[in-house]
């Protein structure tokens, strides 16, 4: 095997996890909700709260990856997100599994933070680019498969069961985590001191068109996912199960194009998965926009909207890891603190994305059309032209 999916394909496990905390839950709301007796709005906060809190960490693991190395960095996540789902599998009450959820989500902030600083300061660009490919396929199948499991889970036990899940699985990855980072390279001296803290990226350039460029792109999936359900529903008149096709067919288009990137990379350079991922995206934009031009609605606007989910998520796999191993490659010894700004600004893009676009869902598939292509087109303009 690859040295990079050695190494790749138990690093994915860990963040693999953090994202199953999320989405395995989400079955199991209006049952926790009912027995803890919690209103409508306190339900829903305990995804709030675990989201505002994996998105507010990322700047504090990125930090501990440089100062006490990626291994410890992992370690204490994974501690934490144990922990969390131990206090929400045993809460009594909602002001309780708010906490929970709270210190879930900062611990499953450690490992989207540490897996892809490990990466960069273990391999070259190039199998870089195929390990964290190689996360990101394994990843992607959370949102597709999360939702199931937990549906699965809460039909046939209690909504408590998806957090014992979560605690036991986090307390098995220890023992990974400490033999496969272990044998990991700790950071430079001069990456330990953190000197400036996070400004010198804010100030290099070529790390920031790298990361404001991921961002975008990640903004944009995550802002059409968000909208995807109202828009089967209401803009196309269809039942929620086509959200569901849609999802797993993005999923597979996406695996896909990671896949090509893992095989080609060497081939074919970094420049060219960019390249040819921007490309789809813009396709993916531009059909959206017709779309809602034409007025398409019923089983053939499903047709048209899972061709365009399938360009952009196609897209992404393809350009994802090459646009996150050149902002990693621009941070130089700083590849902890570069990966928590670069998650940290792709939250914040995702946010920014999803509130601008919801006052205007009520009016079908343009705006979320016009927004996706304009997010793509930054995106492309962002990205460093060498």
């Amino acid at each position: 095997m690859n040295p990079a999916h050695r190494l790749a394909i138990p690093l994915a496990s860990l963040t693999a996890l953090g994202l199953l905390a999320s989405d395995l839950y989400l079955p199991a709301i209006p049952a926790m909700r009912a027995e803890l007796g919690a209103s409508i709005t306190s339900a829903q906060a305990t995804m709030a709260v675990f989201m505002a809190a994996l998105a507010l960490s990322q700047l504090a693991w990125g930090w501990a990856a440089d100062r006490f190395g990626d291994r410890r960095t992992i370690v204490a996540g994974t501690v934490l997100l144990g922990g969390g789902s131990l206090l929400c599998a045993l809460a009594p009450g909602i002001e309780s599994m708010l906490a929970g959820r709270l210190v879930q989500g900062l611990g499953a902030g450690a490992a989207t933070v540490a897996v892809p600083a490990l990466i960069r300061r273990r391999f070259d660009a190039a199998d870089g680019v195929k390990a964290l490919a190689v996360v990101a396929m394994v990843e992607s199948t959370i949102p597709a498969l999360g939702p199931v499991a937990g549906t699965a889970i809460v039909l046939h036990a209690s909504w408590r069961s998806t957090f014992w899940l979560i605690a036991v699985l986090a307390l098995l990855l220890l023992p990974l985590v400490a033999r496969i980072v272990g044998a990991a390279p700790a950071p430079r001296p001069a990456a330990a001191g953190s000197a400036g803290g996070y400004l010198p990226l804010l100030r290099n350039r070529l790390y920031l068109r790298y990361a404001l460029s991921y961002a975008a792109m990640f903004g944009a999936l995550l802002m059409y996912v968000a909208s995807a359900p109202e828009l089967v529903t209401h803009a196309l008149g269809l039942g929620i199960e086509a959200f569901a096709a849609l999802q797993i067919f993005g999923v597979l288009a996406f695996m896909a194009g990671a896949a090509v990137a893992v095989r080609m990379v060497k081939q074919l350079g970094e420049r060219w998965l960019m390249r040819s991922g921007m490309l789809l995206q813009y396709l993916a934009g531009a059909g959206l926009v017709g779309m809602a031009l034409a007025g398409l609605a019923g089983a053939a606007g499903l047709v048209c909207l899972a061709v365009v989910a399938a360009l952009f998520c196609g897209g992404l796999g393809l350009r994802g890891a090459a646009t996150m191993g050149g902002a990693l490659q621009a941070a130089g010894d700083s590849a902890g603190k570069g990966s928590g700004l670069l998650m940290f600004l792709s939250f914040a893009a995702v946010a920014g994305a999803t509130q601008l676009v919801a006052p205007f869902l009520h009016a079908g598939l343009l705006p979320v059309g016009v927004l996706l292509f304009a997010l793509v087109t930054a995106s492309a303009l962002l990205l460093p032209r060498r």
